[in-house]
């Protein structure tokens, strides 16, 4: 086999066709990765992407030749005579086109190393790209072979292997043609869809389905060419009928081997998450741990609806309802195709939900909810408002499917109270809206928001709200209104507060800052200014500090805390024990408190300024212990005039927590300064939520996942050098190494 190997090896190279191969795909290949990556500064392997089609045409034209050339010079008899089987033949032959086909697949596993000069890239999804270009090369291989097996004209080869392959390239589609709800036909064209199961690792996602697949068509395809080979040496006699019948025996079970290996793959893939390996920088295709904690501790069967066809529902979305069925018994999922089903979302709401989002639904409770599509993809605003498109910035079907699953299993509906009537900074119908991110969080606890009027109320209690929003107020609270908070605190509230400080600056607000004091907290009069400049974004300048998370909620975030135009926090001297205060995040000890920021003419320090560090994010609990005191008491007296006093003396103790989350701006909690920082800052609200709010049944929610590649910082000099190297030299080398080869064959 190795001198089959060599021999086919040297033969390709005394030929133009390898290195003419190896100069149009990395020509190609270059040509993406210059106009994608160096170009745009895009961190994503999409030259791959591009090279899935480029493949087409370009392996049919190294393999046409490989058996097909020695049927016409009659060399092939040599094959059938020769002491090597058959088998060790077809492979050397096979490796020999591998060890060409890795040239190229070489060369671009240097894009991502080129790449991680001008920032950061994930090399894990970078290589993984590539692995699965390399197995859908190699596939088509193999099949390229057989192609040349069957026939002595190479162009007939070349021809039939582009259309084979290009309908393998296509078959999706042409499923989708025949039954958008598949049927037999599509079940066995399925087979032959080579396009599909490469999504899984251009995806960044490793399946033991798309990895069987590909290997399994590649040994079947070899195991076939062997077959056409062996062909012909039958000649039409009984001896050689029975030996085709056999070999045609043979075939029929390889082939079955091969689609009952893959059906045992898939069926793997889909119920054990072990099979699949997420190889992406944000674990976009896993699950957390805390979600499998509550799935596998579900009591009821869950259904989840799909309103879509399974055959072109969205692969990602479909990927983590695999996820959910493995971990959990309990869990269904049902694909529903709104064409033959167009009036199925009436049982389960009024409005027509968007193709591909999800209805979750629990018999038992009777209770459902509709999962959006466009909640699970979140849009990138500011996308919108520069190019005129919504482009996916973040996915979160896992979060919201969490939160969907424990509405449907809580027969508890929990309300947190927003404060109006201070002229907040930040309302329903301002800074926040419908789709702001604080507002999902909250929406993932199964939590309504509703706004209130303190001077409207007498008191809050803890059974009617579970959290208290506070979000920037610009006018003082009364001193009743900051009793009704405090009184709702210290009885076991909970409160996430955000300070307001850029145009109410100089508004002195005593009774708003008491409650604040109650609870161990002392708001600096005026802006925090950070110096340093690893503790401030040099886009944004020194209003706009920033800091790693420290501890608590603010502990483990994927990037910083950002606090624009912050009120600089600190602990009350001589706090009393019964207060923890714990300091989420700080500004350096080059920031300074300007108390005038309005006539400030430097950020450093002036007269009258405060030297830093400050808090920007703190947590507080308070405990409060309450005694009630019950006095019975009864006298009584005898026949001799004597009495006696009998008291009955019962305390009843109360121990209640306050915990409040303080901001020292409330523009941290905008989507603007949340998306700068990876949504870093409502994570700390989501984590301290996971503690405010004790829910009927376990909760557990998720941050969105990013789907923004990293952008990279490419100089002009850096792209032109490596675009030059990769799209120019190395192609322009090859291709000339098979002039020369050319030229020195047309000598002899």
């Amino acid at each position: 086999m190795l001198a089959i190997y060599r021999r086919e090896l040297k033969s390709y190279f005394t030929s133009v066709i390898a290195c003419l191969f190896i100069a149009v795909t990395t020509l190609i290949a270059g040509i993406f990765f210059v106009y994608y990556n160096l170009s745009y500064g895009v961190s994503e392997m999409y030259s791959v992407y591009q090279c899935l089609l480029i493949l087409v045409f370009t392996v049919p034209i190294l393999t046409m030749k490989v058996i097909a050339d020695e049927r016409r010079q009659r060399t092939d008899q040599l094959i059938l005579t020769a002491p090597v089987s058959v088998g060790k033949i077809v492979v050397g032959k096979f490796f020999a086109l591998e060890t060409i086909y890795a040239v190229p697949v070489f060369v671009m596993c240097l894009y991502p190393l080129i790449l991680s000069s001008f920032g950061t890239v994930s090399f894990k999804t970078s290589y993984t790209n590539i692995f699965g270009l390399f197995l859908y090369g190699t596939a088509f291989i193999a099949i390229g072979i057989f192609i040349s097996s069957i026939t002595e004209s190479q162009v007939i080869s070349a021809i039939i292997s582009i259309v084979v392959l290009l309908m393998g390239y296509m078959m999706q589609s042409l499923e989708n043609m025949i039954s958008s709800n598949g049927n037999i036909l599509t079940k066995i064209l399925g087979c032959f869809d080579l396009y599909t199961p490469v999504q899984d690792f251009l995806n960044g996602v490793i399946s033991l389905s798309a990895v069987v697949y590909y290997i399994s068509i590649t040994v079947l395809f070899l195991f076939l060419t062997c077959q056409s080979i062996q062909k012909r040496r039958w000649n039409v006699s009984k001896k050689t009928i029975g030996t085709g019948v056999f070999s045609m025996g043979f075939i029929a079970i390889v082939v079955a081997v091969t689609v009952f290996a893959n059906m045992i793959a898939t069926t793997v893939t889909a119920k054990v998450s072990s099979a699949t390996i997420d190889m992406t920088s944000t674990a976009l295709f896993s699950i957390s741990s805390d979600t499998k904690k509550m799935l596998k501790k579900l009591d009821s069967d869950i259904t989840i609806y799909v309103m879509a066809p399974k055959t072109s529902a969205d692969s990602t979305i479909k990927k983590t309802l695999e996820r959910y069925q493995s971990t959990s018994k309990h869990i269904k999922v049902e694909y529903k195709d709104t064409t033959l089903y167009p009036n199925f979302y009436q049982k389960y709401t009024d409005a027509a939900p968007t193709s591909n989002s999800l209805i979750v639904v629990n018999e038992k409770t009777s209770k459902s909810k509709v999962v959006d599509y466009n909640d699970i993809y979140v849009s990138d605003s500011y996308s919108y408002y520069t190019s005129g498109s919504n482009n996916a910035s973040s996915y979160d079907c896992e979060g919201q499917l969490n939160s969907a699953i424990s509405y449907v299993r809580s027969n508890t509906t929990y309300k947190i109270y927003q404060i109006e009537g201070h002229d907040e900074a930040v309302t329903d119908t301002t800074n926040f809206g419908s789709d702001s991110n604080l507002k999902d969080i909250v929406s993932k606890y199964n939590a309504e928001i509703e706004s209130i009027k303190l001077v409207n109320r007498t008191e809050i209690t803890t059974d009617e709200c579970a959290v208290l929003l506070i979000l920037g107020p610009e006018k003082d609270y009364t001193e009743d209104e900051a009793k009704i908070v405090i009184n709702y605190l210290n009885n076991g509230g909970k409160a996430i507060i955000g300070l307001e400080n850029l145009t109410s600056q100089g508004v002195d607000k005593p009774n708003f800052n008491s409650i604040l004091k109650e609870f161990g907290i002392n708001v600096q009069s005026g802006v925090v200014a950070e110096n340093n400049t690893s503790y401030y974004s040099t886009q944004y300048g020194s209003w706009f500090a920033f800091a790693d998370g420290i501890t608590g909620y603010a502990s483990g975030l994927s990037s910083y805390v950002f606090a624009p135009y912050a009120s600089g926090l600190k602990q009350v001297k001589d706090s009393d024990d019964s207060i923890t205060y714990t300091a989420l995040a700080s500004t350096s000890s080059d920031s300074v408190l300007k108390t005038n920021a309005s006539k400030a003419t430097t950020y450093k320090k002036e007269s009258g300024d405060v030297e830093g560090p400050f808090d920007i994010v703190v947590s507080v609990e308070k405990t409060v212990t309450t005694t009630k005191s019950n006095d019975d008491s009864n006298k009584s007296s005898d026949t001799s005039n004597s009495s006696e006093e009998n008291s009955d003396s019962t305390d009843e103790t109360t121990t209640n927590t306050a915990s409040l989350l303080v901001f020292g701006s409330v523009y941290s909690l905008s989507d603007t300064m949340d998306n700068s920082v990876s949504q870093s800052n409502t994570q700390i609200v989501n984590n301290a939520l996971k503690d405010y709010i004790d829910t009927e049944v376990e909760t557990v929610s998720v941050p969105a996942k990013s789907l923004s590649s990293e952008q990279l910082t490419v100089t002009e000099s850096g792209s032109r050098l490596f675009g030059i190297l990769i799209s120019v030299v190395v192609p322009v080398i090859m291709l000339l190494a098979g002039i020369v080869v050319w030229v020195r064959r047309r000598k002899r």
